[in-house]
């Protein structure tokens, strides 16, 4: 019995280190990344942008990148998942991701980062982004943009006719902090972003809401994490005229100098009509078929053409403008105005917008 023990203790010592040899082998290096997180906030609004920062330490000089992968997330979105790291000094690096919560039922992400070297994943380590410890979510509110925000300015808006019954708000919104691209209304059905950007410390947004005339104001709020509370914006709804806009506006035919003008260049055509009529001088009539002229050209005859059939008429001069009109046949329109590849038109039933170039045919 003894014996059969010693020969059991004998084959053990000669495997272990075997063993041993292999499992050192499979791991091939030591442990070159750790990860730590450095900021991360402890109290956050659903809907708001919020950043966690994070340190990695890499005792590898011989890496060409650190590349990230989240998994695992639920109710949250990865704003920049693929934002490089910025080497700070020896091997430390830095990296500022930003999240936004969309309910309070959220799992946060893992965040797993790998060492690269000419293509190929040395080494990962993976950490887990804690939930905040205070999840808020906003009360509901009628005039509430959904936007939660550091700071908000409207930089410039304008009102203009869209219709016979309605008219058209054209905003220039920047924020910073914020959840722009969420900015919607209730209140107003036909709304929306036209364009927006982002240029890392700041956003911006054109929207646009198609109201009811009657209406003299455009209210709406949002959440300043500054002050902690509700702003509210009120802007009164003034129609404007079209002269130097890019936005939808006004006919230009609708606009009070237009029409003085129209009848002046009438009046005066009559007037040397009839002093033609009296003193039978010649020039008077020269005079007068100038003024007849001016008075037709002035209707803008000129500026009548067709639309092709399936143009799309949008309500901003810009490729990412929104389409508010499709025409399923070809329409006669009237040109207004230009900018760029587009033009600005009448349509039959009054309404006006921009379509490119190439959509129209000239009488």
């Amino acid at each position: 019995m003894k014996q059969f023990i010693t020969l059991i203790l004998l084959s053990l010592a000669l495997l272990v280190p075997s063993f041993a040899a292999e499992e050192s082998a499979f791991s091939g290096r030591s442990k070159s990344l750790f990860l730590s997180i450095e900021e991360t906030p402890s109290k956050v609004y659903v809907g708001q942008v919020f950043s966690i920062k994070l340190k990695a330490i890499v005792a590898n000089d011989k890496i060409d990148a650190l590349s990230n992968t989240f998994s695992g997330a639920s109710g949250v979105e990865v704003l920049n998942p693929q934002n490089p790291w910025e080497r700070s000094r020896d091997n430390t690096y830095y990296n500022t991701f930003y999240f936004k919560i969309n309910s309070k039922s959220v799992v946060m992400p893992r965040l797993s980062v790998s060492l690269i070297d000419r293509q190929e994943a040395l080494e990962s380590e993976v950490i887990a982004l804690n939930t905040p410890s205070q999840l808020i979510q906003l009360k509901a509110d009628p005039f509430f943009s959904n936007v939660i925000a550091q700071s908000l300015t409207v930089n410039k808006y304008k009102t203009t006719t869209f219709d016979s019954k309605n008219v058209i708000v054209v905003l220039e919104i920047e924020a910073t902090g914020a959840n722009l691209k969420d900015f919607a209304l209730s209140g107003a059905p036909k709304s929306g972003i036209d364009s927006f950007s982002d240029n890392g410390t700041s956003q911006k947004i054109y929207y646009y809401a198609i109201l009811p005339n009657y209406q003299k104001s455009f209210d709406f709020t949002y959440f300043d994490l500054t002050s902690n509370k509700f702003n509210k914006i009120a802007l009164p709804m003034t129609i404007e005229s079209d002269e130097v806009s890019t936005q939808l506006g006004l006919n230009p035919k609708e606009s009070i100098f237009e029409f003085y003008k129209t009848v002046g260049y009438g009046v005066l055509a009559f007037i040397f009509f009839i002093i033609l009529l009296k003193r039978r001088k010649w020039y008077y009539l020269v005079i007068s078929l100038i003024f007849l002229a001016l008075f037709f050209l002035d209707q803008n005859p000129l500026n009548n053409a067709k639309l092709k059939s399936n143009s799309t008429i949008r309500i901003l001069p810009m490729d990412r403008s929104t389409v508010f009109f499709t025409n399923d046949k070809i329409l006669d329109i009237e040109k207004l105005g230009e900018r760029d590849n587009y033009i600005k038109i009448l349509l039959p039933d009054g309404k006006i917008g921009w379509t490119e170039r190439e959509n129209i045919i000239k009488n």
